[in-house]
């Protein structure tokens, strides 16, 4: 009788309840209902995108090429020119830009400091001054 109890409760289904383990403030508790109000439905929600590492070579290969075709010497080009170009090559493009207005600006201040008048003198010096930082600065 004894064996036939023992299979009995072996074979009957344990009453088991859904038990949910919620973490709060580092200590680890146990509960019969879920944790949180906000339920994620992990059916609907997509996997994140990834980039297109094929694409995304295919851009790298593109820069690369302009940078290769930026650092050959063209026909007529002085060997200053060149080093000009390939060094601000590396340089944002509105840093390029500031460096091109900038290589205008400078002889027409150094120009300007042959001027009769002291007060334009001055101007340009100061002008030129601000001009010489700023191209130190971006590294024209």
């Amino acid at each position: 009788m004894l064996g036939t109890l023992i299979g009995v409760v072996v074979c009957a289904p344990a009453g088991a309840q859904q038990v949910y383990k919620c973490g709060a403030r580092g200590t680890v508790v146990y509960s019969q209902q879920p944790c949180s109000n906000r339920m994620v439905d992990t059916e609907q929600a997509g996997a994140p995108a990834k980039p297109n590492p094929k694409g995304v070579d295919a851009q790298r290969l593109e820069q690369n090429r302009v940078m290769a075709r930026s650092l050959r010497q063209r026909p007529g080009e002085s060997t200053e020119q060149f080093e000009t170009r390939r060094r601000r090559a590396r340089l944002l493009e509105t840093d390029r830009d500031e460096c091109a207005r900038i290589d205008v600006r400078m002889p027409v201040e150094a120009a300007s400091l042959t001027n009769p008048d002291k007060v334009e003198v001055q101007k340009a010096e100061a002008a030129l001054v601000e001009s010489r930082r700023r191209f130190g600065e971006l590294g024209c």
